[in-house]
């Protein structure tokens, strides 16, 4: 077996390295973007740029290996892909399934934090909580969320800002930052707690769940959900994947952000919208923006409607609906203003509708 395995990693180092060319097409620069190659070998893998040095890397399930560069505007950059063991490196990208704190589930990266609501909180709150989306806001580049339950269990006290991050957002049983739901009749249909939840992918550039939702009642029909979660490196917005089962029949989706007072400071695009608040909740004063983007090619609309701002889009039976939400804080390092966090969410939404084009050789 030992000899077979040997044989197998020389076979592999064997292969010649695959050539890849990453291009961006935008007139504008794309900071620490995610590029993902599915190549026809399997890994581990080594990625390189083109001047031999090694760039951090992870490989996911189905086998594709992402890694992270910056470009400049129409700039074209070479890298080399091979077999091999990647260097280890600490992950800033974290989450997990939180049972001691009524089945939580909370996720994080460099930039930001959110969490989910399980059975417990369910069994426990009932209608005052459901299928929204929380935020916790950091001021620091490491992992909080270790540190935010361990200060909620010694004293409650999380809704303070203690020099490195607070809970001043209030989800309950809205959308919150980006929950998804069924649109029907004017009115959000939405799922209560998820029932279960599985890891996809731990790190060191993404983090990805899955989260299972029993069937409920939307406007006399039964539908079911599973949603997927992903959460790069350096990002402020979630990929979200949410599948429906509607009996197959057509539906029409929604995700929206709660607008949480009059004073909330709505602007919106094409293809994306954005929030400026005042803390809901705990220390003030300060300011929690929220984005929702979704591909102008979606069919995605956006809309003002049951005290939330929405995209709504009309899909097929089976079709995923799939958009981006996240969050930033102006007490934070990056978003001290509106301005600034419009800037970002557009240039946001601009990449997602204009994907790096990737092109690989030699494999």
């Amino acid at each position: 077996m030992n000899k077979l395995i040997a044989l197998a990693l020389f076979a592999a180092a064997s292969l010649p390295a695959a050539q890849i060319e990453v291009a961006n097409d935008l007139e504008a620069a794309r900071a620490r973007e995610t590029i993902e190659v599915k190549l026809n070998r399997a890994g581990p893998f080594v990625v390189r740029d083109a001047a031999g040095a090694e760039i951090t890397s992870q490989l996911l399930g189905d086998g594709s290996v992402i890694f992270q560069s910056d470009f400049a505007p129409k700039e074209v950059k070479k890298f080399t892909i091979t077999p091999g063991a990647p260097a280890k490196v600490e992950s800033k990208v974290y989450g997990r399934f939180v049972p001691e704190r009524a089945d939580d589930f909370a996720w994080e990266n460099d930039r930001i934090a959110f969490r989910m609501y399980g059975p417990a909180l369910q069994a426990k709150d009932g209608d005052k909580t459901g299928s929204g989306i929380d935020v916790w806001c950091k001021h620091v580049r490491t992992p909080i969320i270790e540190s935010m339950y361990a200060r909620r269990n010694s004293k409650p006290d999380y809704h303070h800002d203690d020099g490195q991050a607070a809970d001043n957002y209030r989800a309950g049983p809205n959308r919150g930052c980006g929950g998804a739901a069924i649109w029907s009749d004017g009115k959000l249909w939405a799922a209560r707690c998820f029932k279960s939840w599985k890891v996809l992918a731990t790190g060191p550039i993404r983090f990805t769940f899955e989260l299972t939702y029993a069937p409920w009642n939307a406007n006399g029909k039964t539908v079911s959900e599973v949603k997927r979660v992903s959460l790069d490196l350096g990002a402020n917005l979630n990929r979200f994947e949410s599948r429906f089962e509607t009996g197959g029949e057509p539906f029409t989706a929604a995700a929206g952000l709660i607008i949480h007072s009059d004073e909330s400071i709505l602007a919106h695009g094409n293809n994306w919208a954005t929030l400026w608040e005042k803390f809901s909740e705990g220390d003030g004063p300060g300011f929690i923006p929220v984005a929702l983007v979704w591909g102008a090619n979606t069919g995605g609309q956006f809309k003002q409607a049951e005290g939330h701002a929405l995209t709504v889009a009309g899909l097929k039976a089976g079709q995923p609906f799939v958009y981006y939400a996240g969050a930033g804080w102006s007490k934070g390092p990056d978003f001290p203003d509106a301005a600034t966090w419009n800037a970002y969410v557009k240039s946001f939404a601009a990449r997602v509708n204009s994907p790096l084009r990737v092109t690989v050789k030699g494999d």
